[in-house]
């Protein structure tokens, strides 16, 4: 089932809007892998209901008309609540709709829940959440990725086409991945960040999980839209439009010895290959390339995500809204009890390490280095995209581990991120998909600042050869 046909069905009388969003909800109701915080089943029913009567008139209908869209619990829905999966927002309601919400309920569509996720999405396994671990759907005792987990997983097991996460190193593209299905990362400015809470301001970005890539296209073309609410917002409506995109002669640059520098699984190295193999059949010259300062994006990730990581959740202190502690002594007492009890231990990692680098004592010294080193990938990527049409790296060093494994050891949320972090620190656009079905490897197709048309029409005639094998 994709968008068009479940569309058609709708026209065609076969299944009513209401009928199908009951569907949803019941599959949502009895999600046993914890993929989700909060739905509103008056709110869905009561718009499917609206959708309905909207068709009988013969009105025109929007071009996501009926589809439920799970969404990721730091992007705003007036009518469910907004936790970002923090006991610090446990029972916060929004009073506003994210700009990219308004612009799916504008095409008609039904914002069915809100998604578990990594504490204020900080997190590459799903393990973080106040609300508990989400499970992997192609082996429970898997973690599924994150900081999108919940969404990756409401894909992947079918209870929706298309899903809202968002992207700062890798929270799409990883879970997707992981998964097994397919995660884009616009470029930076492409989607609306306003009524999205704020991790690391120059890094996020609102992103989409989907099965194929025609329901990707879809869904990227409704949520699109310049916004004078958000300054870094474009300017300009983007057209996701369908191209044949050829790959003969498409010069691709891949890391060279990717293997050794990287420690990839042997799984992902041998699904790796077999896709670069794919990528040659079709015609495309691969170029080995060595990257002289990209190699450092881990690093360089850690120092600016923390520091505004820092920066942003100082707003967070519980006077204003969120968890207020019921025992104290004085103010600073208040202050320190309401953070320590509502954040979870790895965000209060991440601040602690972003108030370290933003340090006056030093000068801000790591934080400094950190923004220069930036610029040199920045740069790294601007000489690739001169001299080459694509950059295509596995999607993440390793397959999904048991569950527990990012909990025992924190620091590998940094470690099977590093193709992924670039991308964000240097604007790009990446999508991940599968080389094949289960748990398995991925690729990631990396184009230039707004050539997202590119690599989504390049992934589409990936995956047609890919279903061709």
């Amino acid at each position: 089932m994709d968008i068009k046909n479940t569309i058609d069905k709708f026209i065609n009388k076969e299944i009513s809007v209401y009928e199908n969003t009951k569907n949803v909800l019941e599959k949502i109701k009895n999600d046993n892998l914890n993929a989700y915080i909060s739905f509103n089943e008056q709110d869905s029913l009561d718009r499917a209901k609206n959708l309905d009567e909207k068709l009988n008139k013969g009105e025109k209908i929007g071009a996501l008309f009926g589809i439920p869209v799970s969404v990721k619990d730091n992007i705003s829905y007036k009518n469910m609540k907004l936790t970002c999966a923090s006991k610090m927002l446990e029972d916060f309601e929004p009073v506003y709709n994210a700009t990219v919400v308004e612009n799916l309920l504008k095409e008609d569509a039904i914002i069915i829940a809100k998604t578990n996720m990594d504490e204020f999405a900080m997190g590459g396994s799903g393990e973080t959440s106040y609300f508990g671990p989400i499970k992997n759907p192609l082996d429970e005792s898997l973690i599924p990725g994150g900081s999108s987990s919940g969404s990756a997983v409401s894909v992947a097991k079918g209870d929706v086409l298309v899903s809202l996460g968002t992207d700062t190193g890798g929270s799409v593209r990883q879970p997707a991945s992981y998964c097994s299905i397919i995660g884009y990362k616009p470029t930076y400015s492409l989607m609306s960040r306003y009524g999205v809470v704020s991790m690391a301001n120059s890094l996020d970005q609102v992103s989409l999980f989907a099965k194929n890539v025609e329901d990707l296209r879809i869904i990227a073309n409704a949520s699109q839209s310049p916004d004078k609410l958000d300054m870094t917002s474009c300017l300009d409506f983007y057209n996701f439009k369908k191209e044949n995109f050829d790959f003969s002669g498409k010069k691709i640059a891949v890391i060279k010895n990717e293997a050794n520098i990287y420690n990839l699984d042997k799984e992902v190295e041998d699904d790796y290959n077999y896709a670069i193999n794919i990528l040659k059949e079709l015609g495309s010259e691969i170029c080995p390339i060595d990257l002289k300062y990209s190699k450092y994006a881990n690093e360089v990730y850690n120092v600016v995500m923390s520091s505004e990581v820092s920066s942003n959740l100082s707003r967070f202190d519980g006077i204003r809204y969120g968890h207020q502690t019921d025992e104290y002594k004085n103010v600073e007492e208040l202050f320190i009890k309401n953070r320590s009890e509502g954040f979870g231990e790895n965000v209060q990692r991440r601040i602690a390490l972003g108030t370290m680098y933003l340090s006056s004592e030093d000068d801000q010294k790591i934080y400094k280095q950190g923004l220069k080193l930036r610029t040199l990938i920045i740069e790294e990527f601007k000489n690739i995209f001169e001299n080459y049409d694509l950059f295509i790296t596995p999607t993440t060093v390793d397959l999904p581990s048991k569950l527990g494994v990012y909990t025992d050891n924190p620091l590998k949320d940094f470690s099977s991120d590093i193709f992924n972090v670039c991308v964000n620190l240097t604007g790009s656009c990446g999508i991940s998909i599968p080389v094949r079905d289960g748990i398995s490897g991925s690729i990631q197709i990396i184009g230039d600042r707004f050539k997202d048309k590119d690599i989504i029409n390049a992934c589409e005639t990936f995956e047609r050869k890919i279903n061709e094998n």
